[in-house]
Protein backbone atom coordinates (compact mmCIF):
# COMPACT_ATOMS: atom_id res chain seq x y z
CA UNK A 1 0.00 0.00 0.00
CA UNK A 2 1.32 3.45 -0.89
CA UNK A 3 1.63 6.05 1.84
CA UNK A 4 -0.83 8.92 1.64
CA UNK A 5 0.94 12.22 0.91
CA UNK A 6 0.22 15.16 3.19
CA UNK A 7 -2.42 17.56 1.86
CA UNK A 8 -1.09 20.51 -0.09
CA UNK A 9 2.16 18.70 -0.97
CA UNK A 10 2.39 17.97 -4.70
CA UNK A 11 3.46 14.43 -5.50
CA UNK A 12 4.87 13.07 -8.72
CA UNK A 13 2.49 10.86 -10.61
CA UNK A 14 3.65 7.27 -10.52
CA UNK A 15 3.53 5.42 -13.80
CA UNK A 16 4.40 1.76 -13.90
CA UNK A 17 4.20 1.24 -17.67
CA UNK A 18 6.95 2.85 -19.72
CA UNK A 19 7.39 3.16 -23.45
CA UNK A 20 10.53 1.21 -24.12
CA UNK A 21 10.83 0.49 -27.83
CA UNK A 22 10.94 2.46 -31.04
CA UNK A 23 10.22 1.02 -34.48
CA UNK A 24 11.36 2.99 -37.54
CA UNK A 25 9.68 2.32 -40.89
CA UNK A 26 11.50 3.44 -44.05
CA UNK A 27 9.22 4.47 -46.90
CA UNK A 28 10.20 5.49 -50.45
CA UNK A 29 8.42 8.86 -50.43
CA UNK A 30 6.74 11.48 -48.30
CA UNK A 31 3.38 10.45 -49.77
CA UNK A 32 3.62 6.83 -48.55
CA UNK A 33 4.97 7.91 -45.16
CA UNK A 34 2.05 10.31 -44.66
CA UNK A 35 -0.45 7.65 -45.74
CA UNK A 36 0.98 5.13 -43.28
CA UNK A 37 1.00 7.67 -40.49
CA UNK A 38 -2.55 8.88 -41.11
CA UNK A 39 -4.29 5.62 -41.93
CA UNK A 40 -2.60 3.05 -39.74
CA UNK A 41 -0.79 4.81 -36.94
CA UNK A 42 -3.28 7.52 -35.98
CA UNK A 43 -3.99 5.82 -32.62
CA UNK A 44 -0.30 5.51 -31.67
CA UNK A 45 2.49 7.86 -30.68
CA UNK A 46 4.23 8.27 -34.02
CA UNK A 47 6.15 10.87 -36.01
CA UNK A 48 7.37 11.53 -39.53
CA UNK A 49 10.85 12.52 -40.68
CA UNK A 50 11.06 13.51 -44.34
CA UNK A 51 14.35 12.91 -46.12
CA UNK A 52 15.65 13.28 -49.66
CA UNK A 53 16.15 9.57 -50.31
CA UNK A 54 13.45 8.17 -48.02
CA UNK A 55 11.00 9.17 -45.33
CA UNK A 56 10.98 7.61 -41.87
CA UNK A 57 7.96 6.96 -39.68
CA UNK A 58 8.83 6.30 -36.03
CA UNK A 59 6.47 4.55 -33.63
CA UNK A 60 6.76 4.22 -29.85
CA UNK A 61 5.78 0.86 -28.42
CA UNK A 62 4.41 0.12 -24.98
CA UNK A 63 5.88 -2.85 -23.09
CA UNK A 64 2.86 -5.06 -23.87
CA UNK A 65 4.16 -8.27 -25.43
CA UNK A 66 1.60 -8.21 -28.27
CA UNK A 67 1.96 -4.56 -29.29
CA UNK A 68 4.72 -5.20 -31.83
CA UNK A 69 2.84 -8.10 -33.42
CA UNK A 70 -0.32 -5.99 -33.75
CA UNK A 71 1.63 -3.08 -35.22
CA UNK A 72 3.36 -5.24 -37.82
CA UNK A 73 0.05 -6.88 -38.79
CA UNK A 74 -1.58 -3.43 -39.22
CA UNK A 75 1.31 -2.22 -41.38
CA UNK A 76 1.16 -5.41 -43.43
CA UNK A 77 -2.56 -4.87 -44.08
CA UNK A 78 -1.79 -1.27 -45.07
CA UNK A 79 0.94 -2.50 -47.44
CA UNK A 80 -1.60 -4.67 -49.24
CA UNK A 81 -3.72 -1.63 -50.11
CA UNK A 82 -0.82 0.78 -50.70
CA UNK A 83 0.63 -0.83 -53.84
CA UNK A 84 3.99 -1.26 -52.08
CA UNK A 85 5.41 -4.77 -52.03
CA UNK A 86 7.46 -4.37 -48.85
CA UNK A 87 8.76 -1.89 -46.30
CA UNK A 88 12.01 -1.92 -44.35
CA UNK A 89 11.90 -1.32 -40.62
CA UNK A 90 14.43 -1.06 -37.81
CA UNK A 91 13.96 -2.49 -34.34
CA UNK A 92 16.68 -2.81 -31.69
CA UNK A 93 19.31 -1.63 -34.18
CA UNK A 94 18.52 -4.39 -36.69
CA UNK A 95 16.91 -4.00 -40.11
CA UNK A 96 14.00 -6.20 -41.19
CA UNK A 97 11.70 -6.37 -44.20
CA UNK A 98 7.94 -6.63 -43.86
CA UNK A 99 6.29 -7.88 -47.04
CA UNK A 100 2.73 -7.35 -48.18
CA UNK A 101 0.68 -10.55 -48.05
CA UNK A 102 0.62 -12.48 -51.29
CA UNK A 103 -2.72 -12.66 -53.04
CA UNK A 104 -4.60 -15.92 -52.66
CA UNK A 105 -4.73 -17.77 -55.94
CA UNK A 106 -7.67 -20.03 -56.68
CA UNK A 107 -7.20 -22.92 -59.06
CA UNK A 108 -10.15 -24.11 -61.08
Amino acid sequence: MRPTPPLGNPVRMQWDAFLDEIVLFELPSKYFAEQLLLSTLSERVAWLQIGEEASIVGVLLAPDSLVLARLLREVQVWLESSALLAVRFELDGRMYVLEAPLPVLAYA
